[in-house]
């Protein structure tokens, strides 16, 4: 009896020794697994490695049947793709479907620790009734126990690291707390790894980024700058070529240096107060040998070696500038051949006032019937329309020219009504009526006045054409009824200019058309297209736009200007003054004047005024007259046969710096300006068809002794 009793106590406690030597085994393979796992994330240098080793380590080292990783995926049935794997029943995953939805296939422990964040066991798989979808599939394998952990924090579900062994009950609570230490460390790792792959991503595509933009910058025609507080501190290749400075001789030189002089009091302001936005821009510049050429600047803010900068991309813009300046010319002139009938009926009308009044005083005079006063009136008359028929050439030649004047503040107003001097008496004969609505005061706009005037002309011609057009296709016993409205109003800063007519109008097929070069919709021969993609081109060179406007019954164009409100005008020079001489100084008077009546006229008048004149048909005979016996002033004209008028000034200039000189000539516009070497005030220049009084005056300012 004692014996059986001594037996039953010894099978108990050896069967305490072996539950206990198995729950010391379970515990051993976990802190196995646990340390080793910690091992191999500091070792780890890429996500994959890691949860190759993690897996390796519980099926090699821990001795558990079968480890994978399953990461869960966003996709319509929420599968779970393995991306790690290491034991012998790696073909039972190739076999089975895993999802952590909530269905039967995503109620197994991988699934569910996804879908819960929870660790979940399964003690005995042939029992447990939520792994029957795999448990034919695990029994092949010998798999008996699982352990799924959850991967990721909170809301974040990476996946799942889920642990097999071929004994039931392998899991217990103690090792199940040491696994979800490794699962933490293993979702710490993985995260410590995407931080440390995205951080060289992101320093990979910076080193990308900097060689794509070094090689853009280095490789593009166009020069670029970097200035800080208008210091140059970067230069490309193309800069150091354009500017003519090799190596870095750019860096560190104030950037107001490569700017023409006129440029750099704007300049200078920009660079105090830089924009917040970008900004293209045209300037004259310079390069260090002194050349210049045009430039338009594309400039941004940007951070340059930690410091607020500015970055300049230049583009050479003088042959563009010189096409668009061939083009305005070709329009320009293209405008004048269609006027040139109107121009013609407006010269014809002072001249044929200027016959009737001249043949009809003589017919008085030899009749006797010619009082003093009566021959005044009509003399008067007569150069009244001699003035007009001045004005009319005047506004032809300024407009006909090439324009090479300097960007300057001036009145819009004014340069509208110009336009509107030159073709108001075109639109009479036509029965056309022209409706004006202008401000009373000037509005101050930057750019070049001629321009301006050439664009309104334009659209004042078109409309003029357009109403023809209407006219010609119209029934005889139709109401004609034809006017162009030109207005111009102020919109916040901007300056606003109209110009409608009651024409047929612009389809709406056309209007997208109406600015491309050579489009026009007139007959051949009639148009060249350019007019209205010129005036485009102008108007935006002068920051403003011009636009069709879909209003009323025909064409309504708008030009928008900005208002140069800190601009002040330029003083325009004094106009030709009719002047009567009242005091008569002796003096030498010399005409030079290749038209012989025109000079002898000059002179008999000079005469009766009581001075000494030689009249001289060529610079070279006044040149040896004068030196013969010289002359007090000089009245030349410019364009001579056998010596030109501007080689006879130079000549006389060496023989007298101080020589008074009026220069008399039809071939210079009422804004364009003499050499610099005929500026000063010993030198007057008055354009034909010359005013006496005005001559005179001038004459007895030169001849006048100076003051005490």
């Amino acid at each position: 009896m004692k014996n059986r009793t001594t037996a039953k106590k010894d099978e108990r406690t050896d069967m305490i020794a072996h539950s206990v030597a198995d729950q010391l085994r379970l515990i051993d393979r976990a802190v196995i697994t646990l340390t080793r796992s910690t091992e191999a994330l500091l070792r780890a240098t890429d996500e994959n490695s890691l949860l190759e080793d993690i897996c390796r380590v519980a099926v090699d080292v821990a001795g558990y049947r079968l480890a994978w990783v399953g990461y869960a995926r966003h996709d319509a049935p929420l599968s779970v793709t393995p991306v790690a794997v290491a034991g012998r029943g790696r073909a039972y995953l190739d076999e089975i479907s895993v999802s952590w939805a909530d269905h039967n296939l995503g109620h197994g422990p991988t699934g569910s620790a996804i879908r819960t964040g929870m660790a979940q066991v399964v003690h005995d798989m042939e029992t447990d009734p939520r792994f029957a979808p795999w448990r034919d599939n695990a029994r092949a394998y010998a798999l008996r126990s699982a352990l799924a952990l959850p991967l990721g924090q909170e809301n974040e579900r990476l996946g799942a690291l889920t642990i097999y062994a071929a004994e039931p009950d392998a899991f217990d609570p103690d090792v199940i707390r040491l696994m979800e230490d490794v699962a933490r460390n293993l979702t710490y790792g993985i995260g410590a790894l995407r931080m440390k792959a995205e951080h060289e991503r992101a320093v990979r595509d910076l080193a990308e980024s900097e060689e794509r933009y070094r090689s853009l910058v280095e490789l593009t025609p166009d020069p670029i700058l970097v200035h800080s507080q208008g210091t140059i501190v970067f230069a490309n290749h193309a800069a150091a070529k354009v500017f003519a400075a090799p190596g870095k001789r750019l860096l560190g030189l104030p950037l107001l240096e490569l700017l023409h002089e006129e440029a750099r009091e704007e300049v200078g302001r920009l660079i105090k107060r830089p924009p917040t936005q970008r900004r293209v821009s045209e300037y004259r510049m310079k390069r260090l040998d002194g050349s210049e050429f045009e430039a338009e600047i594309a400039a941004t803010t940007i951070t340059f070696h930690g410091l607020p900068a500015r970055i300049l991309v230049i583009r050479d813009v003088t042959d563009r500038k010189q096409v668009h300046q061939q083009l305005v010319q070709t329009a320009k002139l293209a405008t004048l051949g269609e006027m040139a009938a109107g121009l013609v009926h407006e010269l014809s009308q002072p001249l044929n006032i200027m016959r009737l009044t001249a043949e009809g005083a003589l017919l008085f005079i030899e009749r006797g019937k010619a009082t003093p006063e009566w021959q005044a009136e009509q003399f008067q008359q007569i150069a009244d329309q001699a003035q007009r028929t001045a004005e009319i050439i005047d506004d032809i030649r300024i407009f006909s020219r090439r324009d090479t004047s300097p960007v300057l503040v001036f009145d819009a107003l004014a340069a509208v009504s110009s336009a509107l001097g030159v073709l108001a008496g075109q639109l009479r004969p036509d029965e056309i009526t022209l409706v004006t609505d202008l401000p009373p005061h000037p509005v101050l706009v930057r750019g070049r006045p001629v321009q301006l005037e050439q664009v309104v002309m334009n659209l004042l011609s078109n409309a003029h054409h357009a109403l023809k057009e209407k006219r010609e296709r119209e029934t005889p016993d139709s109401n004609w009824c034809a006017s162009i409205t030109i207005s111009a109003r102020l919109s916040g800063h901007n300056l606003v200019v109209t110009v409608s007519d009651t024409g047929p109008g612009i389809p709406p097929t056309v209007r997208a058309r109406v600015f491309e070069p050579f489009f026009t919709t007139k007959e051949a021969g009639r148009g060249t297209g350019l007019g209205l993609s010129v005036s485009f081109g102008i108007i935006a060179a002068m920051g403003g736009r011009l636009e069709v406007l879909d209003q009323g019954p025909g064409a309504c164009f708008a030009i928008t200007l900005p208002i140069d409100e800190e601009g002040t005008l330029v003083s325009e020079e004094l106009k030709d003054r009719s002047l009567t001489a009242t005091a008569e100084i002796d003096g030498h008077i010399m005409v030079v004047e290749d038209e012989l009546t025109a000079g002898e006229t000059l002179a008999r008048y000079l005469q009766e005024l009581g001075y000494r004149v030689t009249v001289c048909t060529s610079g070279n005979q006044a040149y040896e007259s004068f030196m013969a016996d010289p002359a007090d002033v000089v009245i030349t004209d410019l364009r001579m046969p056998a010596g030109g008028g501007e080689q006879l000034v130079e000549k006389l200039r060496d023989f007298d710096p101080l020589m008074p000189i009026v220069i008399v000539t039809g071939h210079l516009g009422a804004t364009e300006r003499l050499a610099e070497n005929l500026q000063d005030d010993r030198c007057a220049v008055l354009k034909k068809p010359v005013p006496l009084g005005r001559l005179a005056d001038i004459i007895a300012t030169f001849l006048k002794p100076p003051a005490d």
